[in-house]
């Protein structure tokens, strides 16, 4: 804009330049003050005094330090300071006032130096924001995120962050593990060295997933610690989006989970030897539900022993392996829930009709979440009938002995 365009039109008044300040200043929403060199007010607007809670002869007799809080009379001199210098032309701060009442604001201000010709300085002018609203938002959104800072150090080993194409930018926390965060990062997962060891088509369901955007949870993979050794790692996430809901990649936590799964894999490990013995054992043995008595799981030596398949074994109840007149004595075995080994003997119905004795050991267990129970089954028919033909050939010893003792011998 050339000076000729701040030339007035013809006919029209205007005011003098102390009068169109005054204007200004008084018709302004911003607080604004003149100070004098030595820190006293010498003009403030209305703004500044709502702002306050003076009215304008009362502040008129302030200096600035007078309704400044005690922990920034530092910096108010600093700002002083360095503006009378000369080393600054402006500058703009943060600070806090104390109001009237005594409660304290917070406000950022914008000042100068007027000087004459002589480059002495005459007063200072600034402009005054109440900023105290933005500040407890700021202490807010920091209480906040140290809470959730502090809720994944609680609930997690460390916190991520990846990019729109799944690359790592940040896994602070991740070195407490012994885990180097340097391989990831530019890095998606499944980029890293050990991502073989996961089978594709798991990786392939996770990508679809954050292809899609959706948050997930407890995915695990594998990774090497400093000292080389694989670690599992389960993490947990969700997509990040700006303002616009544009993409923006995923945030979550992640947790160190390798004893948990070298403990699974134990296990696993353990239920696997525990059932090739189960099914290799030579006694038929099966698993049945404490309630509702179902076979839930038997060998083969049952299966070859009663002539029932497994899938029909599965699919009915223990009391059909049991004469009509014993099935109340089953269910009153049943309620017994001791968890120490039981013994007894019972009589058994094979797939034939045949009728077996038997010697069970049992006892009680939990199976996939159900209360189940054990059995053991030893088929002691042979075992009497051998007994019995035992005893029988020593009761017509006996008899013959008995009539022999008691025959008179014969006279020669």
């Amino acid at each position: 804009m050339t000076s000729s365009n701040m030339r007035p039109q013809s006919g029209t008044v205007v005011p003098s330049g102390d009068a169109l300040f005054r204007a200004l200043v008084a018709q302004s929403a911003v607080g604004i003050a003149v100070g004098s060199p030595e820190g006293r007010f010498l003009s403030v607007n209305e703004a500044l005094c709502r702002m306050l809670g003076y009215d304008e002869q009362e502040l008129l007799q302030k200096a600035v330090r007078d309704i400044t809080h005690a922990d920034d009379l530092d910096s108010n001199l600093e700002f002083r300071e360095e503006l009378l210098s000369g080393r600054s032309q402006s500058r703009v701060y943060e600070k806090r006032y104390l109001r009237k009442d005594g409660s304290p604001i917070w406000v950022q201000i914008a000042g100068t130096v007027v000087r004459d010709n002589s480059r002495a300085p005459q007063c200072f002018v600034v402009l005054v924001h109440d900023i105290t609203q933005l500040k407890l938002a700021q202490d807010a959104l920091r209480a906040s995120e140290a809470r959730f800072r502090r809720m994944v150090e609680l609930s997690s080993d460390w916190y991520w962050v990846q990019d729109g194409n799944f690359r790592f930018l940040e896994l602070p926390g991740v070195e407490k593990r012994g885990i180097d965060p340097e391989p990831f990062l530019g890095k998606a997962r499944w980029e890293l060295p050990e991502a073989g060891l996961i089978p594709e088509k798991f990786w392939q369901q996770h990508r679809e997933k954050l292809e899609r955007h959706e948050p997930f949870a407890d995915f695990v993979y594998l990774a090497r610690d400093g000292s080389g050794e694989l670690r599992y790692l389960s993490v947990t996430g969700e997509p990040i989006f700006d303002a616009g809901g544009s993409f923006m990649g995923y945030h979550g936590v992640g947790k160190d989970v390798t004893d948990r799964a070298r403990a699974q894999k134990a296990l696993e490990d353990s239920e696997q030897r525990y059932r090739m013995l189960f099914d290799i054992h030579p006694h038929p043995m099966w698993v049945v539900d404490s309630k509702t008595l179902a076979f839930l799981a038997v060998n083969q030596a049952a299966v070859e022993h009663y002539g029932y398949s497994r899938e029909e074994f599965l699919s009915m109840t223990l009391e059909k392996l049991r004469p009509a007149e014993d099935i109340a004595q089953l269910l009153k075995s049943f309620q017994d829930q001791n968890p120490s080994y039981m013994q007894r003997a019972a009589r058994h119905v094979k797939r034939n009709g045949e009728q077996i004795n038997v010697e069970i050991v049992s006892f009680n267990l939990d199976f996939d979440g159900r209360s189940a129970r054990l059995g053991v089954i030893n088929d002691v028919t042979g075992r009497l009938k051998a007994e019995e033909q035992v005893r029988e050939i020593e009761e017509r010893y006996r008899t013959l002995q008995s009539q022999a003792e008691s025959t008179p011998p014969r006279r020669k």
